[in-house]
């Protein structure tokens, strides 16, 4: 399975499974939240991090849920507000 690192603000491809780093540059705290009644995508959550927030300059580390069908899955990122949802597309 493959380690993605990924600026909290950004769309990336990643697959079931893999284990994924968020890094925040943003400036301020933040959290990942679920976008809806979509499909949350990730092993743990909704929200990330449980309590609390990401800190500006700060990381959280999670997985993609296994099984996790191909798709196209949004989510909320609390300090990306104008580029939001988010986007994981799985294969």
């Amino acid at each position: 399975m493959a380690d993605h690192t990924i600026n909290v603000c950004d769309d990336w491809n990643g697959s079931q499974g893999n284990k994924v780093t968020f890094t925040n540059n943003s400036g301020q705290g933040c959290v990942i939240s679920q976008d809806g009644s979509n499909t949350w995508p990730f092993k743990d959550g909704p929200p990330l991090p449980a309590t609390g927030s990401i800190p500006n300059g700060g990381t959280l580390v999670t997985h993609l849920k296994n099984p996790l069908a191909n798709n196209t899955y949004t989510y909320g990122v609390s300090c990306c507000a104008n580029q939001v949802p988010k986007t994981v597309t799985v294969p």
